[in-house]
């Protein structure tokens, strides 16, 4: 958990914030809190530990979400490096999968299609989502890939690509890599100095 946290606070500081801001970030006590609530509940197994922490988590969480209007839930599985850009809104289902150093911004929705269907959006890492965003349904974002503001994904994005519109379509493709040739390397036309030796002597 600390490990992790400490990638979310760098992850910050790299555009800008200073201690200050960040002790004062909103959207960064929020994932302090899903950091806790995922050790607490996935990660640590002493049943001590968890009866105590468990009142406060609860009421903290909670107070989050009223406040903030944003919610973190702690079965999610989320990488280190996270960023939320501007707090608010903001939801995540128990089964997501998200890679990391992604960032979100508000309004963002990623969870399940709803009427009893199960599977969550899996994410991967270096994945920017826009403002009001919704990714729903057993769904795969490629690392790289790009949603734009309000976009509606129910369909998988391949790694570098960027989606945009209601349903979602590719506007853009990652470049596609340069096969490697296979033919050998050319033989030096150069001349060495015991060749041009004999060659002088004949």
């Amino acid at each position: 958990m600390i490990q992790e946290f400490h990638r979310d606070i760098e992850r910050c500081r790299s555009y800008g914030d200073n201690w200050l801001r960040l002790t004062l970030n909103p959207s960064l006590w929020l994932i302090f809190w899903y950091r806790l609530g995922y050790w607490l509940y996935t990660e640590n197994k002493n049943r001590l530990i968890r009866l105590l922490c468990r009142p406060p988590y609860f009421f903290g969480s909670l107070l989050c979400e009223i406040v903030m209007g944003m919610r973190l839930d702690p079965s999610a599985k989320i990488g280190p490096g996270l960023y939320i850009g501007h707090y608010g809104g903001i939801r995540i289902n128990m089964d997501t999968q998200i890679g990391e150093n992604c960032s979100l911004t508000h309004n963002v929705t990623i969870g399940t299609k709803g009427l009893g269907k199960k599977g969550s959006p899996r994410i991967g890492n270096n994945v920017y989502i826009g403002t009001g965003a919704t990714l729903i349904g057993h769904i795969s974002v490629g690392d790289g890939a790009r949603i734009a503001a309000n976009t509606l994904v129910t369909r998988n994005v391949p790694a570098g690509a960027t989606v945009m519109g209601v349903p979602g379509r590719i506007v853009k493709r990652a470049p596609s890599a340069i096969a490697p040739t296979t033919a050998p390397p050319e033989e030096s036309a150069a001349i060495t100095l015991p060749e041009l030796a004999r060659a002088s002597a004949v």
